[in-house]
């Protein structure tokens, strides 16, 4: 009897494992469910022990995961039984379409390295919306994470400009954050909120059923926390949404989405836009407002990794890059005098 309830576990294990595709690459797992096409992943924090620590919840990895919208008509990808799904392997990572016949979705998903890390320590998808239809219309993305690293320790999520942000919240517009931070013990995940990242339209903050249960968007309340209940408690995730846009017959709408360890936010601070970005935060934060030192700090490094590159790079620096680097210098002496 013993052996055959010994067997009968192990066939429930062996029948777990079937539909999954799993890709690593440097300090990253990825394993996907090829019946929905819904992730996890993993960071390597202990190369000695082998030991991962999932970046975003995985005990349920249906919790992150795309919304498509067309036309005001919402999709659940991976839910919504108008798409056939269909994972596969690339040299590069791995691919999972969602095929209809009016829409195609490619999600290419690849391997990246932070500007200090030598091995890959983040992940990029490109969602490729291809309209296949005999029509025109709008297509939008909502790609929610479900977070939990942060939910511990109370540091939901931080970046240097906003700071810890405790309750439900959203940014919009021309917001200056480029990346977004939730930290736990062990690890963080950075979501990049610029390039080489996809700038979404808006970033939403709060309650994951809230989200989840919403089909695009809902009324922000800054009033409340992370909690839902009877349903959850302390349990937070982010949305990014790019908002509908015109997508004629034939044509395709790619939209990149990049996070990682707490390393990948390096990978904002590009040659050509990193002084530029740094002159961009200042200007959104006003002379007369309190002194933000992290934002200061952030702006200080990202200006001497911007002149080292360009040392670096042997090349004579385009004059739009001088000039933009000498905006950020005007600024930090200005700034000098208030601290």
């Amino acid at each position: 009897m013993k052996r055959l309830i010994i067997f009968f576990l192990l066939g429930c294990c062996a029948f777990s494992l079937l539909g999954a595709l799993e890709i690593k690459e440097g300090r990253m797992r990825i394993v996907i469910d090829e019946r929905s096409g819904r992730m996890a992943f993993y960071y390597l924090t202990d190369m000695t022990k082998n030991q991962y620590v999932p970046l975003l919840y995985d005990q349920e990895s249906r919790t992150s995961y795309p919304t498509l919208v067309l036309d005001q008509r919402t999709y659940k990808l991976g839910e919504s039984g108008d798409f056939r799904i269909t994972v596969s392997s690339q040299a590069d990572g791995a691919m999972i379409e969602y095929r209809s016949a009016f829409c195609i979705v490619r999600q290419r998903i690849s391997f990246v390295s932070s500007t200090t890390s030598s091995l890959s320590d983040g992940v990029s998808m490109r969602f490729d919306i291809e309209n296949v239809s005999e029509k025109d219309y709008s297509a939008g993305l909502r790609y929610l994470l479900d977070t939990w690293l942060g939910e511990k320790s109370g540091r939901h999520f931080t970046s240097p400009v906003t700071g810890t942000l405790q309750g439900e919240s959203f940014l919009t517009g021309e917001f200056p954050e480029r990346w977004m931070l939730s930290t736990g013990d062990n690890a963080a995940v950075s979501v990049l909120l610029d390039n080489p990242s996809t700038r979404p339209d808006r970033i939403l903050f709060a309650n994951w059923k809230r989200i989840n249960d919403a089909p695009w968007l809902f009324d922000v309340n800054t009033t409340r926390g992370f909690t839902l209940l009877p349903y959850s408690i302390n349990d937070s995730a982010l949305a990014l949404y790019y908002e509908p846009i015109p997508v004629r017959r034939g044509a395709t709408r790619s939209i990149t989405v990049v996070f990682g360890n707490e390393s990948v936010s390096s990978l904002t601070n590009r040659v050509a836009d990193t002084a530029s970005q740094a002159a961009s935060t200042f200007a959104a934060l006003s002379e007369s407002a309190p002194l933000d030192l992290r934002a200061d700090l952030i702006t200080v490094r990202d200006f001497i990794r911007a002149i080292n590159t360009l040392l670096e790079s042997g090349e004579e620096p385009a004059q739009d890059e001088l000039d933009s680097l000498k905006a950020v210098l005007q600024r930090l002496e200005t700034r000098k005098s208030s601290y």
